[in-house]
């Protein structure tokens, strides 16, 4: 495994140089102004440590919460890293994941248990109609928990309370709804309003609205939630430690889930992010992690949009150039069968094909103007 370096820690930040920076008074191009060089703080980035220099400070704590980019496959290396780490000190641990939904857990439990496989485990826990991003970036962790039969902890709120929430407001949940919430919401955090705002106003929305409110609602439902079905396995089992995988959104400077957390378990957590946007500082996290890009390998690719229907799976579009336009696949055609396997939902193609490689060829059975039978081999691109 590639060294993880793990620096500019709280220890470190605390630590690091103060040097003034400062001007020639000589110079007769320099005024004679009030010295300001002390207000200016200088980072000195040569102290460094390694993630196994860090792990005993790790393993201290009741809960480690390690953010990431979804996307960034070594974000996800570097939270096995860790758990890997940890996994000799915590001799009983478990692993919260904010990509699944809580109502799912059974799906992660008969998986760790041996009970059902990878691909059953995905179809139970809705993975690829819920969190859809790909599961190979998250696989090595899952493969790691079922080897290791840690624990893993769906922490995430049921979308369709998500979903609720930000078109009505919590208010106006009904009282089945509402009771799949933490009974405690916290609002008062003015930091992580203003910080969500910004966020909104990035992508069109206007902060000062009731859309935003909503918005704002469901972030803090989404933030709770998790930490609350965190505190509630951790008051269940109080001889496990946990570590936490969610979104960096959710952890920088504690608002998210840290701050929810902590206010639960009465034991302040540890956050680790990857990496950072802007100048690095204390209020971050705890430590921040910058390690070698990786990549997964290169899936191969139909070139399709789908949609699920009750009769199947539509092609809603097909990209121009792609290995279905080339092949003559048509918008509006039903996939039936995928290499003679029935396919009934978009997760069957996207499972089916998670380890396909370019260039490999698949068969497709198509219903086309809902009639006409066709088959198609395709090289995935």
């Amino acid at each position: 495994m590639k060294q993880i370096i793990a620096y500019l820690s709280l220890l470190l930040l605390s630590a690091c140089s103060l040097n003034p920076i400062t001007t020639d008074s000589s110079s007769p191009n320099v005024k004679k102004n009030p010295d300001t060089s002390r207000h200016i703080n200088v980072m000195a980035l040569k102290d460094t440590a390694t993630l196994a220099t860090i792990t005993p400070q790790l393993a201290q704590s009741k809960m480690v919460l390690v953010g990431e980019s979804h996307t960034t496959y070594g974000d996800h290396l570097n939270q096995l890293a860790i758990i890997k780490n940890l996994r000799p000190h915590w001799k009983q641990m478990a692993i919260g994941l904010e990509f699944v939904q809580y109502p799912f857990q059974q799906g992660l439990d008969d998986y760790i248990a041996g009970k059902i496989n990878q691909e059953e485990m995905l179809r139970q826990t809705q993975w690829y109609d819920r969190w859809r991003y790909d599961f190979r970036l998250y696989r090595p962790i899952f493969e790691y928990a079922k080897q290791q039969k840690i624990p893993l902890i769906a922490l995430n709120t049921p979308r369709e309370i998500t979903k609720r929430i930000s078109k009505v407001g919590i208010k106006a949940l009904n009282k089945k709804e509402r009771a799949q919430l933490p009974q405690q919401i916290d609002q008062s955090n003015q930091l992580y309003r203003l910080k969500l705002e910004k966020v909104y106003s990035q992508h069109g929305g206007k902060s000062r609205s009731k859309k935003f409110e909503r918005f704002y609602q469901a972030q803090l439902a989404w933030d709770e939630t998790m930490a609350d079905q965190a505190a509630k396995f951790i008051r269940k089992n109080p001889a496990y430690r946990m570590v936490i995988l969610a979104g960096s959104g959710h952890l920088e400077d504690r608002h998210g889930i840290p701050s929810r957390l902590q206010r639960r378990i009465k034991s302040k957590p540890i956050v680790v992010l990857n990496g950072i946007k802007g100048t690095p500082s204390a209020s971050q996290a705890d430590y921040l992690l910058f390690s070698p890009e990786s990549k997964l390998p290169k899936a191969g690719k139909m070139g399709i949009f789908m949609e699920d229907t009750a009769k199947g799976v539509l092609i809603s579009k097909i990209t121009k150039g792609s290995a279905s336009a080339k092949a003559g696949l048509k918008k509006g055609d039903l996939i039936t069968h995928l290499n003679n396997n029935k396919v009934s939902k978009i997760e069957d193609i996207k499972i089916s094909l998670m380890d396909a490689q370019p260039k490999q060829k698949i068969s497709l059975a198509i219903l086309r103007a809902g009639k006409k039978k066709i088959s198609k081999r395709i090289v995935l691109q």
